[in-house]
């Protein structure tokens, strides 16, 4: 362009374009318009003034998109900051946790990613209690965390595999049957409190729909954040905020709850759901869980934290009910578990980096 050095070195100097384009360098041109931030404000506390269960920025931005077609829907990060100069948050910012926590106790994050594209998680909610009834209320949860998110609750009769399996059924002849299910470590999900080396129904339910179990890290429901989350949202806003006289409310509140996730997983990602090749169970596909088809390519996977019970003792994990030893160095840090059901085979892994390590190897049968 035959222009001199200075002359480049003052115009990167300058703080403002000199072309009148009317904004300040490096901020984007489509936030410049004061009207964008009002709308923001408008729409968020719309959501609040509806008593909507999801008021956050996601939400926002869908009622933005849906309120104006024909423009670009501003950025989350965004409208967090108008929502946060507006004094519309509805809740108190957490403490920052310390970052590199997981990385530190080497949480095997990249081995859990490998497992599957669908990954989902399921629960159930701690047994809750209205007035005048004497029976515990129970929620199953589910989430759906890759690599799209929709979450649901269901009141059940009661904590058992037979519920759990029912809930999941009707949710997969809806939503894409998923790669990896993930749980924590409760008898409903793992099947008994003595037999070892065994699978219940839910694990039988899951390896005979080719559906990969995945076992959380027990007493650390801060690994499972996808479910936990949703389950403390349940429990503040369904459950805290009203006043329940009989089931048939809770009923009606859940079916409220999961209508208004399901407006965001169909604005953000029902298309792209559509247009993938993803399984759904058939309406009259008979579901086998009183037995283990087959134990060819069949796999259950844990995420365990390698620690002494007591001062002195060896160091060690637990997979169904099986205390397995591993060695000392690799003690207070997260491991991955494999357990090939087929070749009756357990698989322990360190991550360190996204770097797979495998440093440990046992036999461990099926007890049928």
């Amino acid at each position: 362009m035959n222009i001199s050095r200075p002359t480049i070195a003052q115009w990167l100097g300058h703080t403002e374009y000199q072309d009148n384009r009317g904004w300040r360098k490096d901020r984007p041109r489509k936030y410049i318009d004061a009207d964008i931030a009002e709308t923001i404000r408008s729409l968020k506390q719309n959501r609040i003034g509806q008593k909507k269960y999801f008021v956050g920025s996601p939400h926002v931005q869908m009622d933005f998109a849906k309120k104006h077609p024909e423009r670009e829907a501003p950025k989350l990060w965004y409208i967090d900051k108008v929502v946060r100069e507006a004094g519309l948050q509805t809740k108190t910012p957490k403490p920052k946790r310390k970052k590199g926590g997981a990385q530190y106790l080497l949480y095997p994050s990249a081995c859990v990613k490998r497992l599957g594209t669908v990954q989902q998680s399921a629960d159930f909610i701690g047994k809750k209690y209205i007035t005048g009834r004497s029976e515990p209320v129970n929620i199953f949860s589910s989430s759906y965390y890759a690599p799209f998110k929709l979450y649901e609750i269901k009141r059940v009769l009661a904590e058992k595999a037979t519920y759990a399996i029912e809930a999941i059924t009707e949710q997969w002849r809806m939503y894409p049957i998923p790669n990896v299910l993930r749980m924590d470590n409760g008898l409903q999900w793992r099947g008994t409190a003595r037999g070892r080396r065994s699978v219940g129904m839910v694990l039988r339910f899951l390896l005979n729909l080719n559906v990969i179990p995945l076992f959380g890290a027990p007493s650390k429901p801060w690994t499972n954040p996808h479910i936990e989350g949703h389950n403390r949202v349940f429990s503040e806003k369904v459950w805290g905020r009203n006043f329940f006289a009989c089931v048939d409310q809770i009923d009606q509140e859940c079916e409220r709850f999961n209508q208004e996730s399901k407006e965001l997983y169909e604005y953000r990602y029902a298309n792209s759901v559509f247009q993938g090749a993803f399984k759904y169970l058939d309406p009259k596909q008979e579901i086998v869980s009183d037995k283990l088809a087959t134990v060819k390519g069949k796999k259950i996977y844990f995420i365990r934290f390698v620690e002494s019970p007591e001062h002195g003792q060896r160091t060690g994990i637990i997979i169904l009910n099986e205390t397995v030893r591993i060695p000392e160095q690799y003690n207070h840090q997260f491991v991955f578990v494999e357990w090939d059901i087929e070749k009756e085979r357990l698989s322990v892994y360190s991550e360190f980096q996204q770097d797979i390590t495998l440093i440990h190897q046992t036999k461990f049968t099926l007890n049928i």
